[in-house]
């Protein structure tokens, strides 16, 4: 750990410097005074210094910030001592960085080992880059043996799978984004999956490999098939409803109506009653025939 203090103006010229010659984020034999502190550091950092800076003398408040600089990890500290002056520690702790950046690439890969979908990448060689645990696992599972990093991602690839995946890689490494949904069957066992493919680009939108992720949608997938089931059997039971029941009851209440007519009388009236037994009959028929519809697709009734 090296400390430097700066005496800065309020537009960021460096008035008086301790520096540690440790650092080497300051050059010996170079005088830094009557330059703008935001020179020592890289000219993609000048905005955020600037406002750094800007805010010290806004808030006359102690101000923080931290960065990667180089291969240095560096803290700045920074408060007004006095009008139009600021004091300005700058402190490498590039130890203390590393630590973080190793905690954060440690927490970074727990996370990706944990996560329940496969996920891996690989460069326009086809060579395996990325690969979390599930995907490992399940590689290994279909192929009998294992693929590691810096493998060919075809490494124990049947034919049939080969044939089938380079094309799609392919096309995934010219730019197209691919996403499909698939039924497969490992080891007896028939699940479903819904594959994502996306070209990855370098700063300069040049394909430098593809990144792949496949998420097991079995449970989705049968949910929608239930689903659909059940539309089925709704239809069907609409059918019976706007249908079937219609004729018998329409029947019933017309006769109904005759049997209020005073003027019917004798053969007419036996004529009528029999009709609307057999109608109530037929309506009796379709009603049972519906509840055993429902008690077989399980649509409960009140």
């Amino acid at each position: 750990m090296y400390d430097s203090s700066l005496t800065l103006s309020k537009e960021g010229i460096i008035i008086k410097i301790d520096a540690d010659a440790n650092d080497a984020l300051f050059e010996p034999g170079i005088d830094y005074v009557q330059k703008n502190f935001t020179s020592l550091f890289s000219s993609f950092q000048y905005e955020m210094l600037r406002l750094f800076l800007e805010k010290v003398f806004d808030t006359e408040k102690l101000q923080c910030i931290e960065f990667f600089h180089t291969n240095s990890f560096y803290q700045l500290k920074c408060i007004v001592s006095k009008p139009g002056e600021a004091i300005c520690i700058i402190t490498n702790n590039t130890k203390q960085g590393n630590i973080l950046k190793d905690l954060g690439n440690h927490n970074l890969k727990t996370i990706f080992d944990n996560y329940s979908d496969w996920v891996w990448s690989f460069d326009t060689n086809f060579t395996l880059v990325t690969a979390n645990k599930g995907y490992l696992e399940v590689r290994k599972r279909v192929n009998k043996n294992n693929i590691n990093i810096g493998d060919n991602i075809f490494k124990n690839a049947s034919e049939q799978a080969y044939k089938k995946w380079m094309p799609i890689y392919e096309r995934a490494l010219k730019g197209e984004t691919i996403n499909f949904e698939e039924k497969r069957d490992i080891e007896g066992r028939e699940y479903y999956v819904e594959i994502y493919l996306s070209p990855v680009f370098n700063a300069k939108s040049e394909i430098i490999g593809c990144l792949g992720l496949t998420r097991d949608i079995t449970e989705r997938k049968l949910s929608q098939q239930a689903i659909a089931s059940y539309a089925e059997k709704l239809e069907e039971f609409a059918i019976k409803t706007s249908h079937e029941l219609r004729r018998p009851i329409a029947n019933i209440i017309g006769m109904i109506n005759l049997l209020m007519n005073k003027d019917l009388q004798g053969v007419e009236m036996d004529k009528t009653i029999d009709y609307l037994s057999t109608s109530i009959n037929e309506l009796d028929a379709i009603v049972i025939s519906m509840i055993d519809l429902m008690e077989q697709y399980k649509i409960k009734v009140d």
